[in-house]
């Protein structure tokens, strides 16, 4: 939210420029352009409704030799609001290549350690076999394959360092993941991110001091993922 100019969500991207972007909310399922603003887009304060769920995304479409590739990325946030169930938001039709999560946490529950369950799509099917692949801010990174419903569960790896913990920001810290999929229909390549943060194992309140074993296998380069830039009115 905004300090200081109009109220909304502005939105950011990084790994090459997007072309448009969009937002879908709980009370309007369905895709909504989003204003483009310098650096990125804007959301004001109609659009995004009584909060809640918001879900955003982004695409772009490049020419690479005799291949056209459609870049998505996606993220969501939530404003604790009085709020709907987001499922229909969740699995309304946008074609395409698609990570959609099958539930949404509320309260920054997204911790080490914890489960959850992914439908990877393509033009609004279900994609058995396909390959997601999860890297962290921590290290980590290890690829999943999708069921023969096109469910994928993913677990959160313990991988925030013992530094991070011991500063100030302690059980308050946060990593970025993100799980990424490629497919490839006709002349066309698919690339589609799903992107967010989780937060330590609330069992390492216990023990701070501990260390911990880090995955040091390095971060993707180039992914493209949504950052946004939260602000509150004044």
């Amino acid at each position: 939210m905004s300090r200081g100019g109009p109220p909304g969500v502005r939105l950011t991207s990084t790994g090459g420029p997007f072309e448009n972007a969009f937002i879908q909310t709980p009370e309007n399922p369905l895709s909504v352009p989003l204003t483009a603003a310098a650096g990125g887009w804007q959301a004001d304060k109609a659009l995004l409704g009584s909060g809640g769920h918001l879900w955003f995304r982004a695409e772009r479409s490049d020419e690479s030799g005799t291949l056209r590739q459609i870049v998505r990325a996606s993220t969501y946030d939530f404003f604790p609001a009085k709020h709907q169930v987001p499922t229909e938001m969740l699995l309304a039709p946008r074609g395409g290549l698609e990570i959609v999560p099958l539930r949404l946490q509320e309260h920054g529950g997204t911790r080490e350690g914890s489960r959850w369950r992914f439908l990877v799509r393509f033009e609004n099917a279900a994609l058995p076999g396909s390959v997601l692949r999860m890297e962290t801010e921590g290290g980590s990174r290890r690829d999943f394959t999708a069921d023969r419903d096109g469910i994928v569960e993913i677990e959160l790896p313990h991988d925030f360092s013992a530094d991070r913990l011991n500063r100030r920001e302690g059980m308050a810290a946060q990593q970025a993941f993100v799980l990424a999929a490629r497919h490839t229909a006709g002349d066309t390549r698919y690339l589609s991110t799903y992107s967010q943060f989780y937060h330590p194992d609330r069992m390492r309140e216990r023990n701070l001091g501990a260390g911990i074993g880090v995955f040091a296998l390095g971060m993707l380069l180039a992914v493209p993922l949504l950052r946004r830039k939260e602000k509150k009115n004044a």
